[in-house]
């Protein structure tokens, strides 16, 4: 496993992790794709994820096929990069708001939902020729992605070597698993663990003044996500399997999570893996 987070390349090599995302999102020529890969490998930094978010199980057809067309693209563009996942949230069945990245329906957790998602997945990768990229669906619990078992079946029913599972514990958080985080990482490693391209790493707690529950992201170490556990499900896969730290603010923030991770690696028996530059 790797360390990386949601920043700049200036600020992961300033940082001292060797995983942070690429943006090849971004209106780029293709000459300057390949230098920005150029600059990531030179820094020894692997460009971990490309943002693709988009609405793959839509209710209106034509928008539906729009991000299918727009997906491809985007995969093209981030393989010339040589980014390791272009990263598409699991969708939504709202009609209200068929183009909003996320919005709750009843409708997104029907077995029917995640076939359409197997659908339009196998749709982008129909005839792609790609070397680096994946196709990465991320875990949301307000998505079809809400439980290991409906995780394990979309990675069965899309059934290709160009398509992966981005793992976010917290974003598959409830009252039930909030408790018990350690087997629930266990069990979804056991479900899907070997399709997983990276694991975003944040923590979860509850906010008891609120008379039903609040449940809401907070620093790294001060919620109840248990990284013991994290880590070992991490160690036993790929070497450079990425674990990035997401949604802090100041750079300092960014470091104590480092800190934090690195002690718990260290009291584990574990450690990171560094790529070599160049």
């Amino acid at each position: 496993m790797q360390l990386g987070a949601t920043i700049s390349l200036d600020d992961a090599i300033a940082l001292g992790v060797s995983a942070a995302p690429i943006p090849a999102d971004k209106p780029l020529s293709d000459a300057e794709l390949l230098t920005l890969r150029q600059k990531y490998a030179a820094a020894g930094i692997t460009p971990v994820q490309t943002n693709g978010y988009c609405n793959l199980v839509a209710t209106d057809e034509a928008v539906r096929l729009e991000n299918i067309a727009a997906t491809r693209e985007l995969l093209r563009k981030a393989d010339l990069a040589g980014s390791r996942a272009v990263v598409v949230g699991g969708g939504h069945r709202d009609a209200k708001v068929p183009r909003d990245v996320f919005s709750a329906h009843p409708d997104n957790w029907k077995p029917e939902t995640v076939e359409l998602l197997a659908k339009s997945c196998r749709a982008i990768l129909d005839g792609l020729d790609l070397k680096t990229v994946k196709l990465t669906i991320e875990t949301w619990v307000m998505t079809p992605l809400d439980s290991p078992q409906a995780v394990k079946r979309l990675v069965e029913l899309v059934d290709h070597p160009n398509f992966g599972i981005l793992f976010d514990p917290v974003n598959m958080m409830n009252l039930e698993r909030h408790f018990r985080s350690g087997p629930f990482i266990a069990e979804c490693f056991a479900a899907f663990g070997d399709a997983i391209v990276l694991v975003h790493a944040k923590d979860t707690g509850l906010q008891p003044e609120h008379f039903t529950y609040k449940m809401a992201e907070v620093p790294i170490g001060t919620g109840q996500l248990d990284y013991n556990e994290l880590l070992r499900q991490m160690a036993k896969r790929e070497k450079d399997l990425p674990l990035v730290i997401e949604h802090l603010g100041q750079p300092e923030e960014y470091a104590a999570a480092v800190r934090h991770l690195r002690g718990i690696a260290a009291a584990e028996g574990l450690s990171f893996w560094v790529p070599a530059k160049g």
